[in-house]
């Protein structure tokens, strides 16, 4: 908990800045809202700058029908492919300072970085912050916002609220009575909209009424997540910015989509198809099968029911969508009878796919599936994810095809 951590963001704004810069435009005093996809109205809005965030209001997550019809206003498509080359090249000048192992990237705008045990070469935390600075302002033109403090969600809160605005701010476990405890709730990480309305009827409005709430009470109706809020809020986060990344692959792999309209049972078993496609070939890219097999249902702000969350183990491991698909046909078929607007799976319990025991009598079968999977994915591999799908992606339901064509779900 001592470690001491950085958060790093392209502040004005993420992606807004990086559109700014490219354009010619003025990152700070121009209104810029990157949308995913200009021919949708109900596309979300990425990142905004912050000149329309005070005028109107339009913030990250914001609908493309949100925007006004001000001339003033740059309403731009989002470029995936510039931004990750830039994201790219911020995460090299970091790793100028510190070494890659102590540099975790959390986002396409934004890396968690610890200077432990490189003071004597660079200077204290605050130094290479400046340092940072002024290097990805020299060489991309680009405004960085960092936030440091003594554990990482530390320095993601004081990012958020204060170093966004300034340009940098740190904090320290002394601080937090008076510097975080006045914030809403809604605007401390890991806290949405739905966990703000029950701390609301709670009676909990502020970062300083869940530090004093009770942890038994939160543990209660929570669980672990009402445990980690109630530490959180005194400022303790344990989790480290070291990791070891074949560790953290094997707890297990997801994937979802939010989806552009709403979306019935039948709808959803086809975008369930594809997604298990997806996370199996990922499976096996890294040799692995899991036992364990879950799916996640997030409904319509129509509907009043809350979202679904099952999962189930099989009695052998796999890394094909057959196994898999079967459960989850199950469990889709078990979930509520509404309209879908968010699916995601995910897989865990891996072990090595050399481990794998197959059954006697089914020994075959599943031999030649393998095979047909690693000819797939060789074609996939090649030719781009869109060479091969099954025919239920060309129906209006289908999103394999349309994501084929997409940098991080959206067009580069």
């Amino acid at each position: 908990m001592g470690e001491k951590a950085a958060m790093i963001s392209n502040p004005y704004l993420s992606l807004s800045s990086v559109e700014a810069v490219e354009r010619g435009l003025n990152p700070l005093k121009d209104m810029i809202a990157v949308v995913g996809d200009l021919s949708r109205r109900g596309s979300v809005v990425l990142a905004a700058s912050p000149a329309i965030k005070d005028r109107y209001g339009i913030k990250t997550g914001s609908r493309l029908y949100e925007i006004p019809d001000d001339p003033r206003i740059y309403v731009v498509p989002a470029r995936m492919a510039l931004y990750i080359e830039r994201s790219m090249q911020i995460l090299n000048i970091v790793h100028r300072f510190v070494p890659a192992e102590a540099i975790q990237p959390y986002s396409i705008d934004e890396l968690f970085f610890t200077t432990l045990h490189s003071e004597r070469l660079f200077g204290s935390i605050h130094d290479v912050a400046m340092s940072l600075k002024r290097t990805v302002y020299k060489e991309l033109g680009l405004l960085l916002a960092v936030g440091i403090g003594p554990n990482k969600f530390l320095a993601k809160v004081i990012l958020d609220n204060y170093a966004k605005k300034t340009g940098l701010a740190a904090v320290t476990y002394a601080d937090i009575p008076a510097v975080l405890w006045p914030l809403p709730i809604q605007d401390v990480w890991g806290i949405g909209r739905r966990m703000q309305l029950n701390l609301n009827r709670l009676g909990i409005y502020r970062l300083g009424d869940l530090a004093k709430a009770p942890l038994s009470l939160l543990r209660s109706r929570y669980g672990v997540i009402g445990e980690q809020l109630y530490y959180h809020a005194w400022g303790v986060d344990l989790s480290p910015v070291i990791v070891d990344p074949y560790a953290e692959a094997r707890k297990g792999f997801s994937t979802g989509v939010t989806l552009m309209r709403d979306y019935n049972k039948l709808d959803a078993l086809i975008v369930i198809y594809e997604l298990t496609d997806q996370i199996t070939a990922k499976l096996r890219r890294y040799r692995l099968a899991a036992f364990t097999v879950s799916l996640s249902i997030r409904y319509s702000n129509k509907e009043p029911m809350p979202g679904y969350h099952k999962s189930r183990t099989l009695y052998a491991a796999s890394c094909l969508s057959v196994p898999f698909l079967e459960v989850l046909q199950q469990l889709l078929h078990a979930s509520n009878d509404g309209l879908i607007r968010h699916i995601s799976i995910s897989v865990s319990n891996l072990v090595e796919e050399s481990a794998v025991q197959l059954d006697l009598f089914d020994s075959a079968y599943h031999e030649k599936l393998r095979r047909l999977s690693r000819t797939t994915d060789a074609i996939q591999q090649r030719h781009g994810s869109a060479a091969i799908l099954r025919a239920i992606s060309l129906t209006d339901a289908g999103i394999a095809l349309n994501k084929s064509h997409k940098i991080g779900g959206h067009y580069e």
